[in-house]
């Protein structure tokens, strides 16, 4: 019986050996997942499980540890382009954000994402909230407590905490001053609480 299991040991250690051969890099179990170890084959990074089996394909040219944005996920980069895996292997964004944010920065369930040098949302599912469109969105509350200013070809509006567009981007500046907002369109100035 000692032999039989000494036999199965000794073709399970060679079996990963082989198999972790084929990489350039195989890191130590548990850094990043405890029964994945992270491998390298020319450059590009995925994951293994302790019997050796590819788990993720190398393909992400970065990998950040789980976590970091989002409790379950890990970051991923493929030619400069950003999304996340979750702990079972699954891409769950696909890389296409030139910028993702950590989540709550801007909206407690929210990461600000960017495509193009536009501006939108994602939410802790990985759904776009508010697609790429705006070129510039600023931090809630700081003109009205529930909305964030909006930028669309250098016309400013709002959006609200759910995601909708409150107030359309049409107005040039937009001013707050003692609970006040002023905002010019064209020549004509108005004021609004």
């Amino acid at each position: 019986m000692k032999n039989l299991k000494l036999i199965f040991v000794l073709l399970t250690v060679s079996f990963c050996t082989y198999g972790q051969n084929k990489y350039d890099k195989v890191s130590s179990y548990g850094q990043y997942q405890e029964k994945w170890a992270l491998v390298e084959i020319g450059g590009l990074l995925g994951f293994i499980d302790r019997e050796g089996n590819e788990i993720i394909k190398p393909q992400y040219e970065k990998i950040l540890a789980f976590g970091q944005y989002q409790e379950k996920w890990a970051l991923v980069e493929i030619g400069g382009l950003l999304g996340f895996i979750d702990r079972e292997g699954k891409e769950i964004i696909k890389p296409r954000y030139e910028k993702i944010l950590a989540f709550g920065q801007y909206q407690k369930k929210w990461a600000l994402i960017e495509i193009g040098g536009l501006l939108g949302f994602i939410d802790r599912e990985g759904k776009e909230i508010i697609k790429p469109r705006y070129e510039k969105i600023l931090a809630f509350g700081q003109y009205q407590e529930k909305w964030a200013l909006v930028e669309i070809g250098g016309l400013l509006g709002f959006i609200d905490r759910e995601g909708k567009e409150i107030i359309k981007p049409q107005y040039e500046k937009i001013i707050k001053d003692k609970g006040l907002v002023g905002v010019l369109k064209g020549n004509r100035e108005s004021i609004k609480n």
